[in-house]
């Protein structure tokens, strides 16, 4: 399962559809403070956290040093989506222990599902799309 932590609502469902779309349940959270909330109740169940950092209430990077202080759920991968593209954020947010950092703005529903799947080391089916790109490289 997936929890996404996302304050924009349009975003929040593109993301839900596109992650869904491809077999995963998903939890939708508006800010850090819903996300912990979901975590302290479900986190036996969550396998990845796709965490916003411009939030109200609790921002992404309050929110990604609770999650790694808390010892039931700091193993749990986090993956940092954000339209914050700059050194200093990159930095603080990997620094904190996120596992990536992916900038909105700059890719795809499609290419953040991809992260999801490389993040928790899922292996990629290929899809009629991927087997033409093959089939075009040998030609």
């Amino acid at each position: 399962m997936v929890l996404i932590a996302e304050d924009e609502d349009d975003l929040r469902e593109m993301y839900t559809m596109a992650l869904t779309n491809k077999g995963f349940e998903v939890l939708q959270a508006i800010n850090g403070i819903e996300a912990l909330k979901f975590l302290e109740e479900q986190y036996t169940k969550i396998d990845l956290i796709l965490l916003d950092v411009v939030m109200p209430g609790m921002d992404g990077f309050e929110t990604l040093g609770k999650i790694k202080k808390n010892e039931n759920y700091s193993k749990i991968p986090v993956l940092i989506s954000t339209n914050l593209d700059n050194d200093e954020d990159r930095a603080q947010a990997l620094g904190g222990g996120a596992r990536e950092y992916f900038v909105k703005s700059q890719h795809t529903p499609s290419e953040l599902v991809d992260k999801v799947i490389d993040v928790m080391g899922i292996e990629k089916k290929p899809t009629a799309a991927d087997d033409r790109t093959v089939f075009q490289k040998l030609v």
